[in-house]
């Protein structure tokens, strides 16, 4: 039977999404499938949040829910996803796992229960609605997330039982809200949120997608590989030497003055540039004539904003007098200064213009403290010196566990400070990945990362990944091929490890399934058969896939610790060719 092209069927559009609607609307689409009575098999959860609805579509349809175990190429599969844009689910997982999945089952229409966006590659979208917004519970979609995996030929699913606790209570929960709203319309009169289709004909629309099979075929969209281009632009354009480091002091004073109440930073490049908690002064400094226009703009990033900005205005006012008391003991020409106050943002400016003429200046440079002067400048070098032990890091990298945490430390570091550099670098870093061979140490670096709550390092994490072209740790270690894995192991097994170490022995990986449902456990021993520990789950199910597909797995020592028994002592090298 031939599978032929159709395209996405919408049924509603709403404004807010709620658990009520989407029981609503699953109840529609249900009884429109129910009239037609189409010979499905089986309702497949494609995603584990998914898992709810296809509970509750498997108990009202009367067809059982099963994964790839458990079907055969000729059955008929609704493939059920949850929502998308979701953390993983992206237009990119949903065309993976439909291609994929559809290589083995070809007649599984999908169905989407939500999205913000009109979906091109599902069958049925079931709601499109204005804003995606959060209507599980937390611990729920945590459980999920640890179940999930990127599409990968050869995988099976499998959720813990914990997952399928869950998801019965989650979908209990969305009834109940159901029941709620009924009995609110029936007895407080409140009014009746009427579902209506967007398109017509959706009994010829679930006709032809189950009976005809006139699926969607999915279409990868095209991404473009992120890329940072940005021109340093200095913001001190004076090319006299004595005009320079008089404007340079004067900032320096003023930063100073600031450090005292606030996180302070001072930018001399459009690189600095950077959203941060505290005050940015961004000067932009023009030589005219004889002496120096500068324009000054003080941001100050404040969750106290009120208090804050009345605490930076009367710090700047009182250095100005002393500038003026202090140093300018004559008729001067005084600044301009303006503000603006954006409470939604959290965030004030106070803008300064000031013309410092040839005698200004003058005053200046003979007044300047060259020995403080240099210590704050030598100080502000410390972050390229910073980019440069990087680099040598990882020029240099041999793979231990506190090389490792040395080199990420020193790039989140560099993140934290200034994430604009590291981008500039961008291209540098890849290389020596590429040519070091180290792309295992992002997958390394994102699994430590895996329950963090950290949003700039998931920044950085993102950015690393985003080197490859990839979406997210998952995706990475679903396309890579090589794995740095630590070995999960106990003490009792220190005397084995100890032997391997001293007898110079190799090791081996060994699947060991426990039942169809459950995941497959690789286990790692020595080359007498004694056994050493296990690897890391996540790890496991992909390569799980792979040497299903008919690749080799090849295991090697990275990294023994002879002296130390630690979580991190033991390392070993997978490779799947």
């Amino acid at each position: 039977m031939q599978v032929k092209e159709t395209t996405t069927y919408t049924l509603f559009e709403l404004d807010e999404f709620r658990q009520e609607l989407v029981i609503d609307s699953l109840n529609f689409f249900i009884d429109k499938v129910k009239k037609l009575n189409p010979p499905l098999s089986a309702i497949y959860p494609a995603d584990p949040i998914a898992l709810p609805f296809s509970m509750y579509l498997s108990d009202k349809l009367s067809i059982p829910i099963k994964t790839e175990k458990f079907l055969n190429r000729s059955d008929r599969i609704l493939m059920v996803f949850s929502y998308m844009p979701f953390k993983y689910l992206t237009d990119t997982y949903l065309y993976e796992k439909i291609r994929i999945f559809r290589k083995s089952f070809p007649y599984s229409p999908s169905l989407l229960i939500a999205s913000s966006e009109k979906a091109e590659n599902v069958d049925f979208q079931l709601i499109k609605v204005k804003k995606l917004q959060r209507i599980n519970s937390y611990r729920f979609l945590t459980e999920g997330f640890k179940n999930f995996y990127f599409p990968l030929e050869g995988e099976f699913i499998h959720f813990t039982q914990t997952l399928w606790d869950l998801s019965k209570k989650e979908i209990k929960t969305f009834e109940k809200a159901k029941r709620i709203r009924d009995s609110a319309q029936k007895y407080l009169r409140e009014e009746v949120i009427k579902l209506e289709p967007i398109e017509n004909y959706i009994e010829i629309a679930i006709w032809e997608k189950f009976q005809k099979n006139l699926l969607v075929i999915p279409q990868k969209k095209e991404k473009e590989e992120e890329s940072f281009s940005l021109k340093i632009e200095k913001l001190i354009q004076v090319s006299d030497s004595i005009l320079n480091s008089a404007v340079t002091s004067l900032l320096e004073y003023l930063a100073q003055s600031f450090e005292y109440i606030f996180p302070t930073h001072l930018a001399y490049s459009n690189l600095e540039i950077i959203e941060r908690r505290g005050i940015t002064i961004i000067p932009k400094v023009t030589q005219v004539m004889d002496g120096v226009d500068v324009k000054l703009e003080i941001v100050l990033k404040s969750e106290n904003l009120e208090t804050d900005f009345k605490k930076l205005v009367a710090a700047l006012k009182d250095t100005l007098k002393i500038f003026f008391e202090e140093i300018f003991k004559r008729e001067a020409f005084r600044p301009s200064m303006d503000s603006m106050v954006e409470k939604e943002t959290s965030k004030a400016i106070v803008y300064l213009n000031w013309f410092l003429d040839r005698e200004m200046i003058e005053t200046l440079y003979k007044k300047i403290n060259r020995k403080w002067l240099l210590t704050r400048l030598y100080y502000r070098k410390q972050l390229k010196s910073k980019l440069r032990e990087f680099f040598k890091l990882l020029k240099e990298f041999k793979f231990s566990p506190e090389n490792l945490e040395t080199l990420f430390s020193s790039l989140e570091s560099l993140w934290k400070k200034n994430h604009l550099i590291v981008k500039l670098y961008s291209k540098e870093i890849k290389n020596l990945f590429e040519r070091k061979n180290l792309w295992p140490l992002i997958g390394v670096y994102g699994l430590k990362l895996e329950n963090a709550n950290s949003p700039q390092l998931k920044e950085l994490l993102h950015f690393l990944l985003s080197l490859k072209n990839y979406e997210n740790l998952h995706q990475f270690l679903a396309k890579e091929n090589r794995y740095f894995v630590p070995v999960k192991t106990k003490r009792i097994y220190r005397p084995n490890w100890e032997r391997v170490i001293r007898e110079n022995q190799d090791i081996y990986l060994k699947a060991e399934p426990l039942n169809p449902q459950s995941p497959v456990t690789y286990t790692l021993h020595s080359e007498d058969g004694k056994f050493l520990g296990v690897i890391p789950e996540i790890i496991a199910h992909y390569i799980t896939a792979k040497e299903t597909t008919g690749k080799t797995i090849k295991c090697r020592e990275l990294y023994f610790d002879p002296d130390i028994f630690s979580d991190t002592s033991y390392w070993v090298e997978i490779e799947c060719l």
